[in-house]
């Protein structure tokens, strides 16, 4: 039988998360938030100004972080990029002594409904969505990647994260899901869904490749 993730006692665990349209950084609680601090923000401001406001409204230094767990993806890839780079910065300020955890926003929108969707996707690269499905209710589930339009005729079902970029009119708005991390409870929530990480990294994943052409004809072909 598959262990369940037994969490560890953490005082200061900080949130960072620019999967959606908002930057939105927390102060996590084993049930719960001590403070959250949402912005409209560009990442490249964002970021660096809601921690230190959280910080501020704390009373709280930097170096009293004991733990970070940062959305690796899907979501803007400078967005992403600039969270590493945070992240990057505050390890060197607390001297690498930080535990660090990733994870996937499809797997944490998943608990922000009851009962947890069977499908939640995300766009990717244009013309690309990413459909997260779990048969089995695991916390962490499968992602796999599909044309825009055939992830949305063969997920009819899903729960959608919004696209910053454009609206889909064939998604029903009402299979949007509002994407915040108040709607999950602290970190009970977020070690069932997160990995432990040496290094940051970012969630990408290669699109499915298509086989090359091959010419019939002999004299199209390189070797005719």
């Amino acid at each position: 039988m598959e262990e369940e993730k037994s969490s560890t006692p953490l005082s200061n665990a900080l949130v960072l998360d620019v999967s959606s349209p908002n930057v939105q950084v927390g102060l996590a609680q084993e049930i719960g938030w001590r403070k959250i601090i949402e912005t409209s923000s560009s990442p490249m401001d964002g970021i660096f100004q809601s921690v230190a406001q959280l910080l501020k409204e704390l009373e709280m230094g930097i170096k009293e972080i004991d733990s970070i767990f940062f959305c690796a993806g899907p979501g803007s890839t400078l967005g992403l990029r600039l969270t590493l780079a945070f992240v990057k910065t505050v390890q060197w300020e607390c001297g690498n002594k930080l535990a660090l955890y990733s994870y996937n926003a499809l797997d944490l929108a998943s608990q922000m409904v009851t009962p947890s969707p069977l499908f939640v996707q995300a766009p990717f690269r244009m013309g690309w969505r990413i459909v997260r499905s779990s048969s089995n209710q695991k916390p962490i589930g499968k992602k796999e990647i599909f044309e825009s339009e055939e992830a949305i005729k063969k997920f009819p079902s899903s729960l959608h994260l919004e696209d910053p970029r454009k609206k889909i009119t064939t998604i029903n708005p009402a299979n949007l899901l509002d994407y915040r991390l108040n709607k999950i409870k602290g970190l009970s929530d977020l070690f069932k869904i997160s990995e432990p990480q040496e290094e940051p990294e970012i969630y990408s994943p290669r699109p499915p490749e298509f086989k090359k052409w091959i010419p019939q004809i002999k004299f199209l072909s390189p070797d005719g």
